[in-house]
């Protein structure tokens, strides 16, 4: 198995290190800088944009939201005692580490106690807030005994869930520090190996594992290679595209445009529009800057965000959709449906006390400002405040040609304006993280990706901005905040709210009203401002493999920066071989008992047609839940 620098490598970047043809090819706009590390619980562990994340480690169960299924994947299920206080999950026989090694309970008993003991560890927080006990009755059952009633526990285990979902395999690492431990090459369950890693293309090969758990399912990835490279300038990324070197361009960057070029000059070209549940804006204000940590003074910076504008002019698809309320929320159905009047009701709430509104208002803006006595410097234009301090900001931003470079860039202009003085900062998006987490930005303006959209549950943005991950300026924050970048917010008010909701079930009625009060201080507080809904075009090359989701047949969210895109490649096929894709209508009766009510709901779904009845035997595939689970999305445009 070749490592890095242990293979030629090729004389041009459109050349590759294995056969194209056998290759899928993912290029993004992440700068490499960690080459030999998959530790996901240290700073600067692993590399995003490699593909280690998508299709090397796995997770214990899959929401998919295209489809509204539950795809219990490592794990068979799970269940709560009366009380919420133990959970139990059970492990699927027949998993293993692409060692060879089972997946068994010993791992999920090592994982969490090593995250109890380990202070400075991602997961640490979590772990020593939740687990009382972990313990194995068997190879396949682990028992965790919680140190409170946690009914949403199972959500830890799903992709994106957090780091105690990140089980780590004890014969692996029970003898190494897991604060320095590389785990490189990566041991994890996925299809795919390290194959090579190549800094002078900025690129990783990964190889299928041929001994991959999930083959004897029939689950076994078309591609024998996967590939994760840094794009090229737009105009070479175009050309590499229709030249058949790219399969799955990146959104932010391969944008509309592009694909409008593109779709001009190749037929070799698959489109899946899907509303993506980041929205692009103000991902976070830094309340430790002055003068940051006056309300008023982010709700001034609000009000000069023109959404309309931005979403006309910077589109990613044939349109884009104005963002409507200040919190990190997608526009999806199962959130508005249950949290979109809570929404309505603060807002009208924060109007009438406050004389605010979300909108596009920059002469309200200076008014706030001038009541503040936030005056114009006449030698300089720039705003001062009454101590002296010149108003500037600077907001911290991917580069172009992603869409969210301009839509900060408009924002900038825009406070320049009114006597602030705004500029851009880019830089590579993992140093955006690292200076988020640290403190070291004033405005982050970036992709608003909250903590809710799996689950449903409006709790996790109360929980991102719980004071629990409040550090000072210069120390590392170890969690919450909007995509990361930790805004130093501390409300007991909200802390109350959130501590008293994570004991209850989300749909309990004594719940509801927490849930609006905690909704109303986060649009209040106006700790993030969301610009304009992305709707992206993943788009999709087919000079090699056919059978991509697309706008007919959405059997899967179809960006390849999610870990569920290892399901786009269990189904893809060469097209060298080519095999029609034939699809099957399920429809299937679900009642589900809710405290106040039981709802029956018929969903219809189109799914890849994969033997699904020995498949569900086999406990894969469990259900199709869509509307009752709240995870089905409501909006999707073309």
């Amino acid at each position: 198995m070749p490592l890095l620098n242990s293979l030629v490598v090729p004389d041009s970047a459109q050349e590759f290190p294995v056969p194209k043809e056998q290759a899928v090819e993912w290029f993004q706009d992440t700068a490499f800088t960690v080459l030999d590390s998959a530790n996901p619980f240290i700073p600067m562990g692993t590399q995003w944009g490699s593909g280690y994340h998508q299709v090397v480690e796995e997770s214990d169960w899959y929401p998919n939201l295209a489809t509204g299924e539950i795809i219990y994947w490592r794990v068979t299920g799970w269940e709560y005692s009366a009380d919420y206080k133990t959970f139990t999950i059970h492990i699927r026989k027949g998993v293993t580490w692409n060692d060879g090694e089972p997946y068994t309970s010993a791992d999920y008993v090592f994982t969490f106690n090593m995250l109890k003991e380990q202070e400075t560890l991602y997961g640490h927080a979590a772990a020593d807030e939740w687990i009382e006990s972990v313990e194995a009755p068997d190879d396949y059952t682990v028992v965790i005994h919680l140190t409170k009633p946690g009914p949403r526990f199972h959500n830890n285990f799903h992709f994106w869930g957090g780091s105690l979902g990140e089980i780590r395999p004890e014969h692996i690492w029970k003898d190494v520090d897991p604060t320095t431990f590389k785990n490189w090459p990566p041991v994890e369950t996925g299809p795919y190996i390290l194959y090579g890693v190549y800094p002078e293309l900025e690129m990783f090969v990964w190889e299928r594992d041929e001994d991959y758990w999930a083959k004897k399912w029939g689950y076994f990835p078309a591609p024998k290679y996967f590939i994760g490279k840094k794009a090229p300038p737009p105009d070479i990324y175009l050309e590499d595209f229709v030249a058949g070197l790219v399969d799955c361009p990146l959104p932010h960057i391969f944008g509309w445009d592009m694909i409008q070029a593109a779709m001009t000059r190749t037929e070799n070209i698959t489109l899946a529009p899907y509303l993506d549940p980041c929205a692009l804006g103000v991902s976070a204000f830094n309340l430790e800057k002055y003068p940051l940590n006056i309300r008023e003074v982010r709700w001034a910076i609000a009000l000069c965000q023109n959404r309309e504008k931005v979403s006309a002019l910077y589109p990613q698809a044939e349109s884009s959709i104005p963002s409507k309320y200040p919190w990190p929320v997608p526009e999806y159905a199962s959130f508005y449906n249950k949290y979109g009047p809570m929404a309505d009701r603060a807002m009208q709430r924060i109007e009438d006390e406050l004389g605010l509104t979300f909108e596009y208002n920059p002469d309200k803006a200076a008014e706030i400002l001038d009541d503040l006595g936030f005056t114009v410097n006449p030698a300089t234009g720039i705003r001062e405040t009454p101590n002296g301090t010149v108003l500037s900001f600077e907001i911290l931003s991917r580069p172009p040609p992603d869409v969210e470079y301009f839509v900060n860039t408009d924002l900038a202009l825009e406070l320049n304006e009114i006597g602030i003085g705004a500029s851009v900062r880019t830089v590579d998006p993992a140093i955006w993280h690292e200076l988020t987490q640290l403190g070291d930005y004033t405005i982050g303006g970036g992709s608003l990706c909250g903590a809710d959209w799996l689950s449903g549950d409006m709790l996790g943005t109360f929980n991102n901005f719980h004071s629990q991950w409040y550090v000072p300026v210069g120390t590392r924050s170890m969690g919450g905040g909007v995509h990361g970048a930790n805004p130093r917010y501390k409300n007991p008010e909200l802390d109350a709210i959130a501590d008293q909701l994570a004991t209850m079930h989300p749909d309990a009625a004594e719940a509801q009203s927490l849930y609006e009060e905690g909704i109303y201080i986060v649009l209040r507080d106006m700790l993030c401002s969301p610009a304009v809904e992305k709707m992206f075009v993943q788009t999709f090359g087919t000079s090699d493999f056919i059978g991509w989701p697309s706008e007919d047949n959405m059997y899967v969210v179809p960006y390849v920066w999610w870990p569920t895109f290892i399901f786009v490649l269990f189904q893809i096929k060469p097209v060298a071989a080519p095999v029609t894709v034939v699809t099957t209508t399920l429809r299937e009766t679900v009642t589900t008992t809710l405290p106040a009510e039981t709802i029956t709901t018929t969903v219809t779904a189109t799914v890849p047609t994969m033997d699904v009845t020995s498949v569900a035997g086999a406990g894969i595939v469990a259900l199709i839940v869509g509307v009752v689970v709240g995870w089905l999305v409501g909006s999707r445009r073309s």
